[in-house]
């Protein structure tokens, strides 16, 4: 097919719109396609935006004579409706990775609620493992909330004495708990004296 000019194109559209616009897309698809893969690669995608594009000529039929170049216009808004699409592409990803974050968060949260019950758990089950009088001490400093110096007198020991059964029961759960959960028991152990 020999190319026609814009003038015979505009022409030819005068007389019979869908035939004249017929030859504007036979003449014109190849090149804006190729222009449009440079911006957006998916041959699928691009081609999706060569028609929106001949769509968008085609709704300003009425005005193509108004066109110094059919061609150029044609570039313009493929160019528009690419850029258009990428920075909804992008906003999709941004959307995407915002929601991935969001729920990672909170699963991961989750998780770590599991954990901190499991912790608790075994926490709970090498505390009664301990010697008696060294688990009376440790409950009462870490569930009761009592000084050394408190549980001393309720016991009738020496605050030394206090000391090193905290020390000793401390130094069994570190060895019993799994070193994942280290930082764990030493929350358990600040929030649990705190609280």
């Amino acid at each position: 097919m020999m190319l026609a000019s814009n003038s015979e194109l505009i022409s030819k559209m005068s007389v019979d719109e869908r035939e004249g616009f017929s030859d504007v897309y036979e003449q014109y698809w190849e090149d804006i396609l190729r222009y449009v893969m440079r911006i957006i690669p998916d041959e699928s995608e691009a081609c999706d935006i060569v028609q929106e594009s001949f769509l968008a000529l085609w709704e300003v039929r009425k005005d193509i004579p108004k066109l110094r170049s059919i061609k150029a216009y044609l570039y313009i808004i493929s160019r528009n409706l690419a850029f258009k699409h990428l920075r909804l592409r992008l906003d999709n990803q941004e959307a995407i990775n915002s929601y991935v974050d969001r729920y990672t968060e909170k699963f991961h949260s989750i998780d770590k609620v599991l954990e901190s019950k499991e912790l608790n758990s075994l926490l709970e089950a090498e505390i009664s493992r301990l010697p008696e009088k060294m688990r009376e001490v440790f409950l009462l400093s870490r569930k009761q909330h009592l000084t050394y110096q408190q549980i001393a007198e309720k016991l009738n020991i020496s605050d030394k004495t206090v000391k090193k059964q905290i020390y000793k029961a401390l130094k069994h759960l570190r060895l019993k708990v799994d070193e994942e959960y280290i930082p764990y028991l030493i929350l358990f152990l600040i929030f649990d004296c705190c609280n």
